[in-house]
């Protein structure tokens, strides 16, 4: 099987000729082996260069014993074309992970805050990510203007996965007839998000929960993090609408899930309901379990980038360096995913890749 880091030689070097001192493929190996080693701006990449000389000229790479500076990989980096960096990633990911029969797809997107650039007036990047919830592991992404965009992005994102056999979630801003259409398309399920966006469709299936005996009921209770959460999905068959339901490919189910929290001890209760719908058959424990996988994407992809991976607090911005480094955060996400050794959070990985080259060799495949 091809490490991450062979996917990537297909890119096309940016650079002028009489400006390659060091090879595309050496700088894009130190990167990816530098963050997944707990490096998390050029700088700190720079230095763990300098100490780890010896262990890239192992595998080939800096043999003159001349290492890049900040500055050489960040002109790189924002030359470097991110649409092409990101379908390397894609390919990679879809060699190493196969998306299982009925497991979950959600597609989220996130905002680089970091990124942001009031001087010179640019927005913060907005990046679209499927996840699987499966694996665990970032399938691919999508960079858009802002979260406005998505609605017109997700269906062109769709279109570059392999989706078949998936359940593909999606919040309120992916609910489009032409959305639930390419997943049908690709052999896959959708779960959409239903909010105002649909308002015709919402309203419709308020009113139907509102007279309809639900035809399927399931209530899940969750106690952690200083609260109960109980989680109550109930679900009546898309038949129960006629003109709003129809346009809609093999919609199936309409999902109703009431999430009551309880702050503990003895705070105040609030209650939060959301609506979905459907193309999989009315399951409410089946539902239930779906709607909690989606939002592993907040805490299990989108806290892991900003917290253990820093992505909120780089400032890289000239450029296509932020898009770039996103690849590459994504990428050493993926790689220490990907390892199975036991009693090792990420964070602990990426420790020991930093101290032990036999480690960082065993994460990297090489």
């Amino acid at each position: 099987m091809m490490n991450a880091l062979e996917h990537f030689s297909s890119l096309i070097d940016p650079r002028v000729d009489r400006t390659k001192r060091y090879p595309l493929s050496s700088l894009v190996f130190l990167t990816i082996a530098a963050v997944v080693s707990g490096c998390d701006d050029l700088t700190e990449i720079e230095f763990f260069a300098e100490l780890h000389l010896r262990w890239f000229q192992r595998h080939g790479h800096f043999t003159d014993g001349h290492m890049p500076s900040h500055d050489t990989l960040g002109r790189l980096f924002h030359r470097l074309d991110p649409e092409a960096f990101s379908q390397c990633f894609a390919r990679w990911v879809a060699q190493v992970c196969k998306i299982p029969e009925g497991s979950l797809v959600a597609i989220d997107g996130k905002r680089v805050r970091g990124s942001y650039d009031r001087f010179n007036g640019q927005a913060a990047i907005h990046l679209i990510s499927a996840w699987s919830s499966e694996h665990q592991l970032v399938l691919g992404q999508l960079a858009v203007a802002d979260k406005s965009s998505e609605t017109t992005a997700i269906p062109a994102f769709l279109r570059s996965i392999d989706l078949k056999g998936a359940v593909v979630s999606i919040d309120a801003a992916g609910c489009h007839i032409d959305t639930a259409t390419l997943v049908r398309e690709g052999k896959a399920h959708y779960l959409l998000g239903l909010k105002a966006n649909q308002p015709n469709l919402l309203s419709a299936v308020e009113m139907a929960f509102t007279h309809k005996r639900p035809v399927s009921h399931h209530v899940d209770l969750d106690k952690g993090h200083g609260r109960l959460e109980q989680r109550t999905c109930d679900v009546l068959p898309a038949s129960v609408l006629i003109a709003q339901a129809s346009p809609w490919p093999d919609l199936f189910s309409l999902v109703r899930v009431v999430a009551l929290r309880h702050e503990l001890p003895g705070g105040t209760p609030t209650e939060e309901v959301r609506f979905y719908i459907s193309s999989l058959e009315a399951d409410a424990r089946r539902f239930n379990a779906l709607v909690r996988e989606h939002w592993s994407i907040e805490n299990r992809m989108h806290w892991t980038l900003d917290v253990t991976f820093k992505e909120d607090a780089s400032r890289l911005r000239k450029g296509h360096a932020h898009l770039n480094m996103a690849t590459i955060r994504r990428t050493a996400l993926n790689i220490c995913k990907l390892d199975g050794s036991p009693k090792l959070i990420l964070k602990r990985k990426r420790m020991a890749a930093a101290a032990s080259d036999e480690f960082r060799d065993q994460l990297l495949r090489l």
